[in-house]
């Protein structure tokens, strides 16, 4: 059972006519050279062998434009979208592309296309503060672990990814969880100006005051409206943090989910802290929970989080003061690269009845894929609370569709994250996240606890993120995709991640 019947890629794609490729790379070649690459040449190897998931890895263009300014992604778009064969005929319905900023999706061809052209942003890697180091400017193409890396040492942040590797483009367009969500909303809450090249090759400057249908629209609206280049953010000061992962037994499991369903609704939560509450288990290994506890500030074992670290026994305790950056790596390292990978995300209502359900589900499932060699299977909550939402709509609003209050408590995203060492297994595993999801869903709409809203940012293919929004945002998005791409480019011709189900 799954939450909506998304619109899946193969529909997309079997839906355009076979494009003759060899022409679409060769116009490309002739308007930019060497920033294109063909199959077994080092640049292209580079490029496709740098994806996080081995899915990603598999999947073959026809060939890669590596873009070095933003007049590159113009042009190639121009080319892309209107180009001619050997024989000076224009092809139909233009080329197959795809758009890549750090290629850190679990699924095939939501950055990279089989038999298309690829469009890596990975040249886009300006850090430039402002003046008055109130603002960034941050190249689409960059890691967020870099970002941290040079502003860190000014004593400065910005509401990025948890992940070093995770991309700067891919985030923030999905709407974005950072570890100081409470104190300062959504990532993408914080984006003061996107450069967006449109279908037609145009260049726009989408802020507030300038475009503001597109800013609105790109804070969760995904790839469906251009091709953002760099995006400015604002900065706040950030010096060293508290943070503790802790590992307790399942046996621990009436404790947590107690202290759990407090620490979500405590009416004074303090928005210096962040918590990953999460459940693992991999297949030499038991099931464990893992709190990642973040306090923003250098405070040893700060109140926040008391009733959670007081939980025993304790298998692990790595809580110290350290900053984001290396924080960041020690996320990443949860993450390795070079796997099969799938990700999934539901939400419902923080009780403990529910979180308990929730639980029982997830252990249940981890019979099915205990035999699957090299599996870790985990499943991590995060409060998606008032502190949270409060903050979007102080910065102007995003495309999310969340409430400013949750009148039930808060609601807790649940996502998960599962990675093995073999394609042979990838219909088990999904057969397995499917049942698990299905079950998570059903359990909390008997309960009353359900919630539909789906984080786009670890959403699997069979869902629809954006129709999770809610019928008024998702009507905006779409009026915006017929405003900014009448043509329906990046509807028809870039089949990777979520469409506007037009």
């Amino acid at each position: 059972m799954l939450l909506s019947s998304a619109v899946p890629f193969t529909l997309f794609v079997s839906s355009i006519s076979a494009i003759p490729l060899d022409d679409c790379c060769s116009a490309l070649f002739r308007a930019l050279g060497s920033k294109v690459s063909y199959p077994r040449s080092a640049a292209y190897n580079t490029s496709v062998q740098s994806y996080w998931s081995t899915q990603e890895q598999q999947v073959a263009p026809s060939c890669i434009v590596v873009p070095a300014y933003t007049e590159d992604v113009s042009t190639a778009v121009k080319i892309l979208t209107n180009v001619s064969n050997s024989a000076g005929n224009k092809v139909p319905y233009g080329c197959r592309f795809a758009i890549r900023s750090g290629g850190h999706t679990a699924q095939a061809g939501s950055a990279n296309i089989q038999h298309g052209v690829t469009i890596d942003m990975s040249s886009f890697t300006d850090i430039i503060l402002s003046d008055n180091r109130s603002l960034v400017t941050i190249g689409a193409g960059l890691r967020w672990g870099n970002v941290y890396g040079t502003l860190e040492p000014l004593g400065l942040a910005v509401t990025g990814g948890r992940v070093f590797e995770v991309g700067v483009g891919g985030l923030i367009l999905g709407g974005g969880l950072s570890f100081f969500a409470t104190s300062r909303g959504f990532s993408c809450d914080n984006v003061v100006s996107y450069e967006v090249v449109l279908s037609d090759g145009s260049v726009v400057n989408a802020t507030s005051n300038l475009h503001h249908d597109l800013w609105l629209g790109l804070k969760g609206g995904s790839n469906n409206f251009g091709i953002v280049t760099k995006i400015v953010m604002r900065t706040f000061e950030q010096g060293p943090v508290w943070t503790g992962d802790i590992y307790n037994p399942i046996s621990t499991a009436e404790q947590q989910f107690e202290a759990l369903s407090r620490f979500i609704s405590d009416p004074d939560y303090d928005e210096n802290a962040a918590l990953l509450h999460n459940w693992g288990f991999s297949g030499s290994q038991s099931p464990v929970f893992v709190n990642q506890m973040f306090y923003s500030k250098p405070i040893v074992s700060p109140p926040a989080f008391r009733s959670l670290a007081a939980i025993q026994p304790q298998l692990l305790n790595t809580s110290s003061v350290t900053s984001l950056t290396p924080y960041s790596l020690v996320f990443g390292a949860l993450s390795p690269y070079n796997l099969q990978e799938l990700t999934f995300s539901s939400s419902f209502c923080g009780d403990v009845a529910t979180l308990h359900e929730a639980f029982v589900l997830w252990n249940a499932s981890t019979v099915d894929v205990a035999a699957i060699p090299g599996i870790k299977w985990s499943m991590s909550l995060q409060p998606i609370n008032s502190a949270i939402t409060s903050k979007s709509t102080s910065a102007g609003g995003n495309s999310l569709g969340l409430p400013t209050a949750f009148p039930k408590g808060a609601l807790v995203m649940a996502s998960l994250s599962a990675t093995w060492n073999d394609s042979n297994d990838n219909a088990r595993v999904q057969t397995a996240a499917d049942n698990l999801l299905g079950g998570i869903i059903e359990m909390s709409k008997a309960r009353g606890t359900f919630e539909s809203w789906i984080d786009l940012n670890h959403a699997d293919t069979t869902q629809d993120p954006i129709a999770s929004y809610g019928t008024v945002s998702q009507a905006k998005l779409i009026a915006l995709s017929k405003k900014y791409d009448p043509h329906g480019v990046f509807q028809r011709l870039v089949p990777g991640g979520f469409k506007l189900s037009t």
